[in-house]
């Protein structure tokens, strides 16, 4: 074998397959931050992904609303990962009212940037890898 094909071979060999990578890419803990209305808002989430379906919980961080705590949990009913693009939805709760939350992004390497849509409320979040 000459040692050009030598070189492919082994390159071949070593290289990840783009859908290895991307099978877990969402996977970790993700510090997310956002807005929603007048509302801002952190959460640190974490997400198990397992080919293109997304698992896991984020807990609420605190707001600039004194009527909202911090530290609830909320398990992710529903999460999908398409190459880069990434969704999960979660329900929450606002006094005595239960909804359901919707993040839809993109993710860039180690950031996030998307859209939240919480029972009609819309508003933009941005999310980076904690860690």
């Amino acid at each position: 074998m000459n040692s050009g094909l030598a070189a492919v071979a082994m390159l071949a060999a070593t290289a990840t397959p783009p859908s290895a990578m991307a099978q877990g890419g969402a996977a970790g803990d993700w510090a997310v931050s956002g807005k929603v209305a007048s509302l801002a808002f952190t959460l640190d989430c974490r997400f198990t992904q397992a080919g293109t379906a997304l698992t896991g919980a984020c807990v609420d961080g605190s707001t600039s609303d004194p009527k909202v705590k911090g530290g609830r949990s909320h398990p992710l009913t529903s999460g999908q990962v398409d190459g880069d693009h990434i969704r999960w939805t979660y329900q929450s709760s606002f006094l005595l009212t239960r909804f359901t939350v919707t993040y839809s992004g993109v993710r860039h390497g180690d950031a996030i940037t998307g859209d939240i849509d919480a029972q009609g409320h819309k508003g933009a979040f941005t999310a980076h890898r904690a860690g």
